[in-house]
């Protein structure tokens, strides 16, 4: 029987148990993850989307343990050409260069919430057409005529110029 004070039991250094004696260990052999397929995914997604620096940094520490770029990307689900890119920014700009940079071209219109907001609604039976999701969405309905004349002008006090036709 073991005990806190039998060989082996809560110390650091290698002991091998007495001739005869049996030990049983609380450790399985392998452990490997099993969620359901809908977690693994949305894990996935999460690794290219917000998690997407952290990844970069293992593709870095794992080519420090010497794997190659193409063993890097079979483990991370990504090109041998992603791999080597963001090793070699590391290589030059250490973990700055892990950074997303600024994007050429306008933001992107809404956000997160938006699109949540829009597969939840697209998500419901019906027939759904560009009117009908503003009107859910609690948007006001203006016609592409009314658009077209309202001024365009931000400051108050200056005419817009006239649009042409």
């Amino acid at each position: 029987m073991l005990t806190a004070t039998s060989p082996g039991v809560g110390s650091k250094l290698p002991q091998h148990p007495p001739a005869g004696e049996v030990v049983i260990s609380m450790r399985p052999v392998s452990v490997f993850a099993n969620g359901p397929a809908g977690e693994i995914e949305r894990l996935r997604a999460e690794l290219r989307g917000p998690w997407r620096q952290a990844t970069r940094a293992v593709m870095v520490l794992l080519s420090l343990h010497e794997l190659p770029p193409a063993q890097i990307a079979g483990l991370l689900e990504c090109h041998p050409g992603t791999a080597r890119r963001w090793i070699a920014r590391f290589n030059a700009e250490g973990l700055a260069g892990l950074a997303d940079r600024p994007r050429p071209g306008r933001p992107r219109l809404g956000g997160r919430r938006l699109t949540r907001r829009i597969s939840t609604l697209l998500g419901r039976p019906g027939p759904w057409t560009l009117p009908r999701i503003h009107r859910c969405l609690g948007w006001p309905q203006v016609s592409i005529v009314r658009a077209r004349r309202a001024p365009h002008s931000s400051r108050p006090g200056v005419a817009a110029s006239p649009r042409r036709t």
